[in-house]
């Protein structure tokens, strides 16, 4: 397993280390990951490893279960649009025979904490990404196990999981279950959907005491300034140059998610000592400014949430990504329908877009509408 992981690592290296150096399009980046896929047929490509302390060797959790659980998780957090929403999960490998072969799984157990209580309420600070303050952990509720179906002889039927469990591949034939399987614990997994925004919604998890922001972007294939493709280089190099001081630090993605660093509300760069900011890297790289129109893309103390939009400064960029955003507004509705355009009809949202346009067409004006917003 080890040498696989290498392997899989060294398909991406080149690409990030020309990412570290440089920062690189989402056109480029793009056809250079496509490069990859069709060369070596693998459907997946990860951006950095998981840190050990969000492992579990005695479950059975290493990086490679734990990037195939986030492929899962994917799906389940782009899904699940009630904000403030929890679940505790908790993972496990097991091996079980299917007919005369021995198969790997994770086993997934569910357990739904306070949905909607006043315990979960979060403090927004962005409708892509929401930091809230540190609390204490929810009260620990032992696994459920309706869901987990389990004939008189301890097989299951048909499935090893309730379907909407963001788990592994599951088995279309019965296996046997050992009691202990169900009995035992896992690697403990919290998930809160904190909120969502133009292109993914955010959940805050915890894992092994540490909480961590985890993005699962609803049209990864889209490729403009915005999504994957945009996110992941620009977190990339920022990440390679310490601009960590205003920003949060990307930490490893792969092509429909991204895990960053969980900003909190009283997060001060103050007291941030490493890194330095990104208007300082910005005017060493010539880089577009942060966008100070959209307040919620950044806590109390200025500390930018997403790097969306981060881009090399060129004439009639603006005007651009504008052509840009109308285009992946259209997919949108093509693929989900019109009323995937309701949350954008909200009063917040309608100003928001309207002092968009005046910049737009009036850049000069970015500053003192940006002041007005936060007044």
């Amino acid at each position: 397993m080890a040498d696989y992981q290498q392997w899989e690592e060294s398909l991406v290296a080149p690409i990030i280390r020309q990412a570290q150096q440089k920062l690189m399009s989402p056109r480029k980046f793009h056809a250079l990951c496509q490069q990859v896929i069709k060369s070596t047929g693998q459907k997946k490509l990860y951006f950095y490893p998981p840190p050990s302390e969000l492992l579990d060797v005695t479950n059975g959790i290493t990086i490679k279960e734990l990037r195939q659980f986030f492929d899962k998780l994917a799906n389940y957090v782009s899904s699940t649009s009630s904000e403030g929403h929890r679940v505790t999960l908790y993972l496990k490998r097991v091996r079980l025979r299917l007919g005369r072969v021995n198969k790997r799984f994770i086993l997934v157990k569910k357990t739904r904490v306070c949905q909607h209580s006043p315990k979960s309420v979060v403090e927004r600070c962005d409708p892509g990404r929401v930091s809230r303050p540190r609390e204490s952990a929810p009260r620990e509720v032992k696994p459920s196990r309706e869901k987990l179906e389990v004939n008189p002889k301890g097989l299951y039927s048909k499935a090893m999981l309730y379907q909407d469990l963001p788990c592994q591949d599951l088995p279309t034939q019965p296996a046997p279950i050992h009691p202990e399987m169900l009995s035992t614990g896992g690697m403990k997994v919290e998930v809160e959907i904190a909120g969502a925004g133009m292109v993914g919604r955010v959940a805050r998890l915890r894992i092994n005491g540490k909480d961590l922001a985890f993005k699962a972007f609803f049209d990864p294939d889209f490729v403009w300034q915005h999504g994957p493709w945009a996110e992941i280089p620009i977190g990339i190099r920022l990440k390679y140059a310490q601009v960590t001081k205003n920003c949060a630090e990307f930490l490893f993605a792969s092509q429909d998610w991204m895990v960053s660093e969980w900003i909190y509300p009283d997060t001060n760069p103050q007291f941030r000592n490493n890194g330095i900011t990104y208007e300082q890297f910005a005017a060493q790289e010539g880089l577009t400014q942060l966008n100070s129109l959209n307040i919620y893309n950044y806590n109390p103390y200025n500390i930018r949430l997403d790097p969306g939009g981060i881009q090399k400064e060129y004439w009639g960029r603006r005007w651009h990504d504008f052509f840009r955003g109308i285009v992946f507004y259209l997919r949108k509705v093509q693929r989900e329908g019109l009323k995937s355009l309701t949350p954008y009809l909200s009063k917040r949202m309608i100003t928001y877009l309207f002092r968009r346009l005046i910049v737009l067409i009036s850049p000069w004006k970015s500053d003192s509408i940006a002041g007005m917003e936060k007044r």
